[in-house]
């Protein structure tokens, strides 16, 4: 039983052989199963480059000034000079938004001006950081630069048309010698400017300042006396123990009595100068000073001189209305060439009294208003003289020139 099984099994695996080979003993060709259809990859959309970013900082300009824009400075804020323009040639329009990229990280003063350069606006010490916007709405900064010897305690800027000085832009701070402060967001205008000491006492006064952009003011203060300095005459023309004027009149000039403390002088023709010596004694070092103000035609001016006698003298004159000062010389009877022309000194008072200073030290002529020196000259003419007060015309005549609180201080 076990060969027969074994048998049946022989034959039946040689069956299943000779079916794989086939009636004619080739190799058949296998099946192949289905394969599935693979659709090809299709590759991404491209995705576009972002542009590089601007390395630093990126500054917008929004120009609200009422001009264009033809200039802007960027420039470290110790830095001496303003560097290159920004803008190239581009012009930022009133109302349009300008932005400057690339701006390195620090600490900067921005400077704007128009198509004549002139300041429009400045924005100091600022800290760039990230992304920054400035709006130029015209305002003026003031540079308080203080080369007195006394510290700022307060700074008022008012409009010239005030009748007040308003309050002060310092707060707490102050201005020490040697610093200089900055007061930004003033509006465009023109003003008198005023600083004081702690004790409210005048270091300098300017008036009739234009303040546009960026403007600065050097504050030099008020001269002090010599410390040999010994005050000879004063006359305040309450009365008149000193005789001026006594109403004596020329075809030129009348020579009024002082009245209402003070004393007056009109000239009635024009380009004329007039004047009335102190007469007590004849200095030779000497510190003079009136004060004064004219009434009338514009150019009148108010004047203090020096000489020996009326054909030589030093002539100084302040010409309030346009705010300037001359020093003249007549010599034997003519006038010389000015030793000091006319100029603009923005301590004069274009409305008001001014007080005129004439000093003459070591062969030094000296000239002030208000305490602030304006001039010097060098002249060693007229070793003693009297001290001269009065005024000038020039277009026009029937000027009155009046003038109060006469000092006279002899150097010892």
């Amino acid at each position: 039983m076990k060969s027969m099984r074994w048998t049946l099994v022989a034959v039946t695996m040689l069956v299943v052989a000779a079916l794989a080979c086939g009636p004619t003993g080739e190799t058949p060709t296998p099946e192949v199963e289905p394969t599935r259809e693979v659709k090809p990859t299709i590759p991404p959309e491209d995705t576009p480059t972002p542009p590089p970013q601007p390395t630093g900082v990126t500054l917008e300009i929004v120009n609200d000034s009422g001009v264009d824009v033809w200039y802007v400075y960027l420039s470290p804020s110790k830095a001496d000079e303003w560097g290159e323009d920004w803008l190239a040639d581009d012009v930022i329009k009133d109302g349009q938004t300008y932005s400057i990229t690339g701006i390195p990280e620090g600490v900067y003063d921005v400077r704007a001006e128009d198509q004549s350069e002139e300041v429009v606006e400045v924005w100091w010490n600022v800290d760039f950081d990230g992304p920054m916007t400035w709006t130029i709405t015209g305002l003026a900064s003031l540079e308080v630069i203080n080369e007195s010897e006394d510290t700022i305690t307060y700074l008022y800027v008012s409009p010239t048309d005030s009748t007040t000085w308003g309050s002060d832009w310092l707060g707490d701070d102050v201005i020490d010698p040697g610093i200089s402060y900055v007061v930004d967001g003033i509006p465009r205008g023109t003003y008198d400017i005023r600083a004081e000491d702690v004790d409210e006492n005048s270091v300098e006064v300017v008036y009739n300042v234009e303040l546009s952009g960026q403007k600065n003011w050097t504050v030099v203060g008020k001269v002090p006396l010599p410390d040999n300095a010994v005050l000879r005459f004063e006359d305040s023309f309450e009365d008149n123990r000193n005789n001026w004027g006594l109403d004596t009149e020329s075809d030129d000039a009348l020579f009024m009595s002082p009245a209402n403390g003070e004393y007056c002088i009109l000239i009635k023709s024009d380009n004329f100068t007039a004047w009335e010596w102190y007469e007590p004694f004849r200095p030779e070092e000497f510190v003079s000073e009136v004060a004064c103000y004219t009434d009338g035609p514009e150019d009148a001016t108010c004047g203090l001189g020096f000489g020996p006698d009326g054909d030589n003298l030093y002539w100084f004159e302040v010409s309030a209305s346009d705010q300037t000062f001359a020093l003249f010389l007549l010599q034997d009877g003519s006038w010389q060439d000015a030793l000091l022309d006319w100029t603009v000194s923005r301590n004069i008072d274009p409305g008001g009294v001014n007080m005129l200073s004439l000093e003459r030290v070591e062969g030094v002529v000296s000239v002030f208003v208000n305490g602030v020196l304006v001039g010097q000259v060098n002249s060693d003419l007229f070793p003693t003289g009297r001290v001269g007060l009065g005024g000038s015309t020039y277009s026009e005549g029937n000027a009155t020139v009046c003038l109060d609180d006469l000092r006279v201080w002899r150097l010892e």
